[in-house]
């Protein structure tokens, strides 16, 4: 990777000279795992090091000045940066000023010019000949600690550090191809017997128990992580891995579920609040982006309400929190329109912005989120057409719900990890008969039987517990779904997890 040497040898360089080492890093569940993994094995080569994490609310993403004038005050010589600074020109800068060493580590898109730093670890700038471009900034970070172990003779040791680094690069939906299947496989396989007393802690609060899987991250340990910096903390989910007491760690991931209920609540009132919008003006949503704000709405879980938004209205989507002077947004995007080279075309109207094609965030004057809703909309018009794509399902096989089995499971088994950009295959089945149900589990989702070869298996709708009245027993339907294996009461069995239902001619 483009850097290496220069980013390992000053690290250890200022290990070998006792010097105060920073990692600035970053709010998400990449940038908080790959936080731990870097300050933990830095650690491990002796080094006297330290970190920040910026405030969510208060300071948003990137490098910013303040931070880095307090590390020169507070004696430190390096800061080593993760998830973040490569369009942080500025704030290098005032690096530079301060006396300040600075290398950065990212995988988020650079600009056309690379900020003034020691090193500069992305394997997407446009020089780097390092093959796997899709790594998560967690994955960057491993990619140094192996250069700075391999130098130190400490290879054996980089094999514990994949239990983050797995989770890392789920939470921040990278493709799951290359070096990121190699991570999330050996990752997973290491959490099923973990040691540390925050990890172990963390997973039981989550409700994981026994085998871990890509499902049990995404859904359970990720919301719970993203939560802590949502709901306005952050350094305490880095000093969780840290504790030495399972107590005090237990302790911890209370309040993180704590923080995560109410996150959960404050994300159901935003999407209430566009409910109603949307009811009382649907003219506003018929843009090719969808942009929306609203006062009071909570800077930390825009994110989320962007997604909801995205995988409703099949559209790109902002979503603004309105302040005075300024404004921050989250937004999300669909396949085919990269959203931040929308943004960039929009870089005279927005104070800071950053992202990935389809992730982004900006911050923007207040009185200017109109002219770049209709700018954005143009440029949509542009690239997607008068008329927005539909959402399509891509069936991978057709199959007979007979031919479902435990077998059947195995075998895809050996294709694991799935996730982004090596999903679950999709299969479709015709004819099949309604068993028992449906039912309506916690007012959104969809439960049912269907009748496969003389036996039952289950199936889930999930959020579509408002077409319990369309499905009926005996009925016959055609499916489209994807398998899960799950263990009850000690036995494996099947679920078919529903993507989508038509009635059968």
């Amino acid at each position: 990777m483009k850097d290496m040497e220069l980013a390992a040898g000053r690290i250890l360089q200022a290990v070998s000279r006792r010097e105060k080492i920073l990692v600035y890093g970053d709010y998400d569940v990449d940038g908080i795992t790959a936080t731990v993994v870097l300050k933990r094995a830095i650690e491990m080569l002796g080094g006297e090091v330290d970190f920040y994490i910026p405030k969510r609310l208060e300071e948003g993403y990137g490098v910013r000045k303040e931070p880095l004038r307090q590390a020169w005050e507070r004696g430190f010589k390096l800061v080593v940066t993760v998830d973040s600074g490569i369009r942080a020109f500025e704030a290098c800068e005032a690096a530079r000023h301060f006396g300040l060493d600075l290398i950065i580590t990212d995988h988020h898109l650079p600009d056309h010019e690379l900020p003034a730093a020691v090193a500069v670890l992305n394997p997407r700038r446009a020089d780097c000949g390092y093959p796997d471009k899709n790594l998560a900034a967690v994955g960057v970070v491993f990619k140094l600690i192996q250069a700075l172990f391999e130098r130190t003779g400490r290879s054996s040791v980089l094999i514990h550090f994949l239990k983050l680094v797995a989770i890392g690069t789920i939470g921040d939906i990278v493709p799951l191809l290359g070096e990121n299947r190699l991570f999330v496989k050996f990752g997973l396989d290491g959490l099923a017997e973990p040691r540390n007393h925050g990890l172990k802690a963390l997973l039981n609060g989550s409700g994981v128990e026994g085998r871990v899987n890509l499902f049990d991250i995404a859904f359970k340990l990720a919301p719970r992580i993203n939560a802590v910096t949502r709901m306005g903390g952050g350094r305490e989910i880095v000093e969780l891995f840290s504790i030495d007491n399972y107590d005090l760690a237990e302790a911890t991931v209370q309040q993180m579920n704590q923080k995560n209920a109410k996150r959960q609540k404050e994300e159901q009132r935003i999407l209430a609040e566009i409910e109603e919008h949307f009811r009382e003006s649907p003219q506003d949503f018929a843009r090719r982006v969808l942009v929306v704000a609203g006062r009071g709405w909570h800077r930390g879980v825009i994110g989320i309400v962007a997604s909801r938004l995205m995988e409703r209205f099949h559209r790109p989507v902002l979503v603004f929190s309105i302040d005075q002077p300024y404004s921050q947004a989250s937004g999300r995007s669909i396949p085919g329109f990269h959203l931040l080279e929308a943004l960039d075309d929009c870089r005279d109207l927005l104070v800071q912005h950053g992202g990935h094609a389809q992730a982004v965030g900006c911050t923007v004057l207040t009185d200017r989120i109109p002219e770049l809703t209709v700018r954005l909309d143009n440029i949509a018009r542009l690239v997607l057409g008068d008329e927005l794509p539909p959402p399509m399902l891509q069936i991978d096989s057709m199959l007979p719900i007979t031919s479902v089995s435990l077998d059947l499971w195995n075998d895809l088994e050996q294709l694991a990890p799935f996730g982004s950009g090596n999903p679950l295959p999709v299969f479709a089945s015709k004819q099949v008969d309604i068993a028992a149900g449906p039912w309506v589990l916690k007012e959104q989702h969809l439960k049912f039987q269907v009748r496969s070869n003389g036996s039952r298996l289950n199936a889930i709708w999930w959020k579509n517990g408002s077409l319990a009245d369309t499905i009926r027993t005996g009925q016959f339907f055609d499916f489209a779904y994807t398998l899960t294996r799950e263990t009850y009461q000690g036995e494996d069995r099947l679920l078919l997890t529903i993507r989508d239902i038509r009635h059968a001619p």
